[in-house]
């Protein structure tokens, strides 16, 4: 997902699974339970041990050293509201973040803090900071409140940290009505403007496109657009037989994102070499990968799902890396 050349978009990883749970990703920390996701983790017997054993256990310093040598240059970092301070049956992970953005400075890294779990959460994916997957309840008055006092909070704590990057508002906030895109837009423009009287000038507020790119580029004033760029999920995708078709898409989405570049900064928050199953194999998801690292899409920064996975494949970037994948890319 690179900019102009192949050296132009910072590149960057996705910590993802380490301080939000993601049970596809970690396996081995909800071994012996019926918990899906966190939250349920959280309520079982030896939950909170799990968590706190799997949050000084998986990211180390060796693996900032690691991330350091192989070009990385930006960490996101997704976190949920309960990063701060426990928001029961949440553990804060503040001494997580902590550690990450001091080792991050030594190590030259600058860090995105993620807002990836909201209060009632802000869509239906497990990873979105209830219990209650199929329930969205965000969009009520006091979550959307909370959501900014976290936010706040969060720029208080680390606004003038050195490794700080930018904050993310909302990791994909879902969308389903007229009403709800407006009260969003209103939301994130008012939360916005706080946050920018509160942090250095340098520093982002990244606000997601709630895969709708063309809706919101162009009304975030000059904010950073987050979108995800993922062809591994959707129906045409998953039907289509052939790497050309995944080619043809990947060209008409990045001749999009060289306009959408053109209204204001643009990121790849999230993007991966993950092919559907019809066309996934080693050497299909090496071409994809190879691809998207370099076909001009104006963004300035790119940040690949994720770091590493408990499985090698294509979500997991520091198996692809030692594959070959990502030769070249600087």
């Amino acid at each position: 997902m690179n900019s102009h050349s192949p050296s132009s978009a910072i590149p960057g990883v996705n910590l993802g699974g380490w301080l939000v749970l993601e049970r596809w990703m970690t396996p081995s920390v909800f071994t012996g339970t019926d918990a899906t996701n966190e939250y349920e983790l959280s309520q079982t017997v030896d939950g909170a041990a799990r968590i706190q054993h799997h949050r000084q256990t998986f990211i180390q310093e060796d693996d900032l050293t690691w991330l350091a040598q192989a070009g990385i240059r930006l960490l996101r970092l997704p976190i949920g509201y309960w990063a701060l301070e426990d928001q029961p049956p949440y553990l804060s992970a503040k001494p997580q973040i902590d550690w990450l953005m001091d080792t991050a400075k030594r190590y030259g890294l600058q860090v995105l803090l993620d807002l990836h779990a909201a209060p009632g959460a802000q869509n239906a994916s497990d990873h979105s900071g209830s219990g209650n997957t199929s329930t969205v309840g965000w969009y009520q008055r006091t979550n959307r409140r909370k959501t900014s006092q976290i936010l706040l909070d969060i720029a208080n704590e680390y606004g003038n940290h050195p490794a700080l990057w930018g904050i993310e508002l909302l990791n994909e906030p879902l969308v389903t009505t007229r009403r709800q895109r407006w009260q969003l837009w209103w939301w994130t423009r008012k939360t916005s403007r706080k946050l920018r009287a509160q942090l250095p000038s340098h520093v982002r507020i990244v606000v997601s496109d709630c895969y709708q790119p063309a809706w919101w580029s162009g009304r975030i004033g000059n904010n950073t657009l987050d979108i995800h760029h993922y062809q591994c999920f959707s129906d045409t995708d998953n039907q289509a037989t052939s790497l050309t078709h995944h080619r043809q898409v990947l060209d008409q989405q990045s001749s999009k994102y060289r306009g959408y570049a053109r209204q204001q900064p643009l990121i790849i928050g999230e993007w991966s070499a993950a092919l559907p199953p019809r066309t996934a194999s080693d050497s299909n998801e090496y071409t994809h990968c190879q691809s998207q690292l370099t076909v001009p899409s104006g963004v300035d920064a790119w940040f690949y799902w994720s770091y590493k996975t408990e499985n090698p494949g294509a979500w997991n970037f520091r198996d692809c890396y030692s594959k070959g994948w990502f030769d070249g890319m600087y």
